[in-house]
Formats: C-alpha cells, sequence, structure tokens
C-alpha cells in the first residue's frame, strides 16, 4: 500500500476524531487571530469560511458525490466545512457568550457542542445535508447581526436587528436555490418535501433567534461586554487610564477579577466599571441600572440609573463607570444595556456590612 493509501485509510478509519479535532482546530485558529468584528481581515476570513463550507454543502449534494463510495473524494471537502465552522462558531462564541446573561452563554457553548457531535451520529445523507445547512444558517444569522450594522446600515438597535435578520433570509433562500440548481435535490415529491424541511429549519432558527435576541438572553450584539466589575474605588489618572481598588476573586473563580461579595462599612461607595466594544465609527448611548433584590416580593428594584455615551473603534472597549452612594447590604446588581434596555451585561454581587476595612489590590484600568 502506498503512503497516500495508507494516509487516507488511517483517516478514513478515524473519521470522527479527525472530524471534531479539525473543527477545534478551526475553533482555536480564529480564537487567536480574529479579535474585531469591525476589522476588514475577520470579515474577509468570516465570509470566506461562509463560501466554503456553503460549496462543501453543494458538493457533497451532487448527485454524483452521493452515490460515491469512496472516502478520498469526500475527506478534505468534510474536513475543510468543518474548519470553516469551527471558525466561524469561534467568533460567534467571542461576541455571544461574553456578553448578556450566563443563560446566553451556555446556550451558545451547547450550540458548539450540538456542532461537535451533530452529525457524526446522522444515518441518512439527507439527515446529514439539513444538520449541515442548519449550522450554516446559524452562522450566517449571527454573523449578518454583527456585519449588517458594522458595514452596511451604521447603526446599532432593533430596525438594524431585524435588517440583519432580512439580509440573512435572502443569502439563505439564494443558497437553496442554487444548491437545487446545481443538484437537482429538492426535484420529486421526496424533494420537495426535504425543502419544506429546508425551509421550516430556517424559519425556527430564526423565530428562536429573535426569542432569544428579544428577551435579552443573548446580547445586542455588535455590542460586546470586554470587561466589568465592582470597585472599592475608581479614579481617572492624567494619562488617561483609571486607578481602581477592589477585592480580589477566590483563586478558583479565575474567569473573573473582582469578588463578588462586596464588603462595606459604614457610607461605603460602590463603583460598578465596563468596558464595551463597538465598531468603527459606531456610537450610541449605554446605561448602568443599579438593582437590589426585595426578598419579600422576590424582585429587583432599580434604585439608580446612569446614562453615558460610547463611541466604537477601541479594541479594549469603551470605559466607563458610575457609583453608587452609601450602598446598603443586600444582593444587588449592576446591568449594563443599552438605551432600549437590550442587556450587554450584568455583574452581580452581594454587599456584607462590616466594621473592618476589607483586603484591597490595586490595578489599573
Amino acid at each position: 500500500m502506498s503512503r497516500p493509501d495508507g494516509f487516507l485509510a488511517f483517516l478514513d478509519r478515524h473519521e470522527r476524531a479527525v472530524s471534531v479535532a479539525t473543527m477545534v482546530g478551526g475553533f482555536c485558529f480564529d480564537l487567536i487571530i480574529a479579535k474585531r468584528p469591525d476589522s476588514v481581515f475577520v470579515n474577509v476570513l468570516l465570509l470566506s469560511y461562509l463560501l466554503i463550507s456553503a460549496g462543501v454543502i453543494v458538493y457533497l449534494a451532487r448527485p454524483s458525490r452521493r452515490a460515491s463510495k469512496d472516502p478520498a473524494t469526500t475527506l478534505a471537502p468534510i474536513l475543510s466545512m468543518k474548519f470553516a465552522f469551527g471558525g466561524l462558531a469561534s467568533n460567534m462564541l467571542i461576541l455571544y457568550g461574553k456578553s448578556g446573561t450566563p443563560a446566553g452563554s451556555l446556550l451558545f457553548l451547547g450550540v458548539l457542542v450540538a456542532m461537535l457531535i451533530g452529525n457524526e451520529f446522522l444515518k441518512t445523507k439527507y439527515d446529514q445535508l439539513r444538520f449541515n445547512m442548519s449550522v450554516w444558517y446559524v452562522l450566517l444569522l449571527t454573523y449578518c447581526v454583527i456585519a449588517v450594522p458594522t458595514w452596511i446600515v451604521h447603526d446599532i438597535g432593533t430596525a438594524a436587528f431585524i435588517e440583519s435578520n432580512a439580509v440573512s433570509l435572502v443569502v439563505a433562500l439564494v443558497f437553496i436555490i442554487v444548491l437545487h440548481g446545481t443538484t437537482r435535490i429538492f426535484s420529486g415529491r421526496e424533494g420537495r418535501r426535504h425543502l419544506t424541511h429546508a425551509l421550516l429549519m430556517i424559519a425556527s432558527v430564526l423565530a428562536l433567534f429573535n426569542l432569544l435576541y428579544f428577551t435579552n438572553i443573548i446580547p445586542p450584539v455588535p455590542l460586546a461586554l470586554r470587561d466589568d466589575g465592582i470597585y472599592h474605588l475608581i479614579v481617572r489618572n492624567a494619562d488617561g487610564s483609571y486607578g481602581a481598588q477592589y477585592e480580589q476573586a477566590p483563586s478558583w473563580q479565575f474567569w473573573h477579577t473582582t469578588s463578588d461579595i462586596f464588603t462595606a462599612g459604614a457610607g461605603s461607595d460602590a463603583y460598578c466599571w465596563s468596558s464595551v466594544f463597538a465598531p468603527t465609527g459606531l456610537g450610541t448611548p449605554i446605561r448602568h441600572r443599579w438593582e437590589l433584590y426585595d426578598a419579600p416580593t422576590q424582585t429587583w428594584n432599580t434604585i439608580a440609573v446612569v446614562e453615558f455615551p460610547i463611541s466604537g473603534g477601541r479594541e479594549e472597549g469603551y470605559r466607563g463607570y458610575s457609583m453608587k452612594q452609601n450602598i446598603i447590604p443586600g444582593q444587588w446588581r449592576c446591568d449594563v444595556e443599552t438605551e432600549s434596555g437590550a442587556l450587554i451585561g450584568r455583574v452581580s454581587f452581594d454587599v456584607i456590612p462590616s466594621t473592618t476595612s476589607p483586603t484591597l489590590s490595586s490595578t489599573t484600568l
């Protein structure tokens, strides 16, 4: 057996492991190099991923390919598609997973897990086609919601989000027309049934995504929370940086710097800090909403709302803070939200009364 044939045989025997490794490789690759959604390079890269994965879906649906039993004709295209899916998913998780609610982050982690293992257990070519089209449309929609406000309408808000939905639908329908025109896969009674399933899939993804967006489970991208926290003191330095003092989070909370316990004496002030990314050329007001939990009624009561403008372009995000004077003990949260009330991020913390000063760390923000 020649070396190439042996290599193909090895890949064929370990197809599932190689497939997962390729998608993870694409995910890690973009995690390192693609950090700004308003970068021309990043957008060219993401559009290339969408085109490559769409091309592979069309190739795998061709009659000659469906009839072939040779794994060598499918392995490279499938791995290319998985790498592209991984790269697109990486950007999706960066922008959607770090902002909004914990439920939103878990949701997108669940999507990634489904992408990793989903079509490995699908038995028929049509099942695999529908799964790949579903993943492709999810990634297309999440990309459009970032790209349309940034590059087409130059605005952020509900209208821009709806326009992004419309663009994704037009692109998806064009893709279905091209898919059918080159493969005739939706011909005949059985084909029309599969077409109906594909259209229902697109409609379901769109409806679910809108529900999650308008119920604040996912953030109002392309705005994205880069950093947040609760501090005991924040002062602006002469060089434009901010000096801050805070209680350190426990070592096991490696994902957060500031503690979710705020030790307060009489008359203590609390500072809510946020750094929100917006694409270059886009600006919008954001608000810090301070809320205190009322245990008897099990409701969150708004105590203060502080609004300030942000402007886009800074990779680390536009920095700002608000202060709550004479904070009282209880369960608190500071919501970072848009002018319309869409949730960008949230800092939750418990204020604990104390007669002794807590141990504070210092940092430059």
